[in-house]
Parts: structure tokens; C-alpha cells; sequence
């Protein structure tokens, strides 16, 4: 019997279109649920024509949030392993435009080389060194490309989850 229920949430696809901060995967924990994030994986994507700029990165990061929520579209986990349940988290996706939100605590961050096909990923399985969302707040990840746009580029990011 697993001690937790672990699930896979994708944001699926969202454009650099621009160097301002830009949520990408929002997620709120009920207040009877904390959630441990036990893998992430972020990526830059071509999807059309790919023109990066050059030297260029994009810097992911999940942080508390304040603001309500307006926008992005649903996210349903998929379960992985045994368990058919569906998550207590609530979780959207920036591929609709997710607004509102004001990045506060930063609870994990990472960078990748702004080009076509860049990804890194944290693996924190069995580690204890999980990142840790508590209940009863919201949280989103971001995503900035400070040195500048590119076309046909966009951002993705996947967590692995337990409940």
C-alpha cells in the first residue's frame, strides 16, 4: 500500500512571448492536503520556427502567491500507480493566460539555456528533500526570460506529486 498518492501535472505549452514574469502552472492546496512536489522537470520547446536570443536563459521558479487567481486552464493530475482517486489539489495552467498573481516566497528555482530542446530536471524521491507546499495556500510557478523574447518558443513545465 503507498503512503501517498503520487500524480504527474503538465502546464502544457506556454509562449516566451516577452521578459516580463509569467505563471505557468498554478496549483491550491485545500486546507485538509499539503503537497509534496518529489519531481520537476522544465523545458523551452520549439514549436514553430524556433529564434531564440542569443546567450539568453530562462530562469523557473515555484513561489507562494498572493492576488486571486483569474484565468488559466484546468489541469487534471494523472494518477500514477495504483490509486484511481483524483487529487485534492486544485491545479491550472498558463496556456491560458493565468493573471492576477504576485509572486512572494520562493520555494524552489531553476534555469535552463534559452534555446530549442533545453531542459533540466530535479529528481527528490525517497530523499526527503521534497519540496513542500503546505495547505491552505496558493502557489505558482513562473517562469522570466530576462534577455528578451523569442519566437516561436514556449515553456513547459512537469511536477510530480503526492498527496
Amino acid at each position: 500500500m503507498s503512503m501517498a498518492r503520487a500524480y504527474e501535472i503538465d502546464s502544457g505549452l506556454v509562449s516566451i512571448g516577452g521578459t516580463s514574469l509569467t505563471p505557468i502552472l498554478y496549483l491550491a492546496p485545500t486546507a485538509t492536503n499539503d503537497v509534496n512536489i518529489v519531481r520537476i522537470k522544465v523545458s523551452v520547446e520549439a514549436v514553430s520556427s524556433p529564434a531564440p536570443p542569443s546567450n539568453g536563459s530562462v530562469f523557473f521558479s515555484l513561489n507562494k502567491t498572493t492576488g486571486t487567481k483569474a484565468g488559466g486552464a484546468a489541469v487534471t493530475p494523472t494518477p500514477i500507480g495504483q490509486s484511481s482517486l483524483a487529487a485534492n489539489t486544485v491545479w491550472s495552467s498558463g496556456s491560458t493566460a493565468l493573471t492576477s498573481l504576485t509572486q512572494s516566497t520562493e520555494y524552489w528555482a531553476g534555469v535552463v539555456p534559452f534555446t530549442s530542446g533545453a531542459w533540466s530536471e530535479d529528481t527528490f524521491e525517497n530523499t526527503g528533500l521534497e519540496v513542500n507546499v503546505p495547505a491552505s495556500g496558493t502557489f505558482s510557478f513562473f517562469f522570466i526570460s530576462p534577455s528578451g523574447a523569442g519566437s516561436g518558443c514556449s515553456a513547459r513545465v512537469i511536477a510530480w506529486a503526492t498527496e
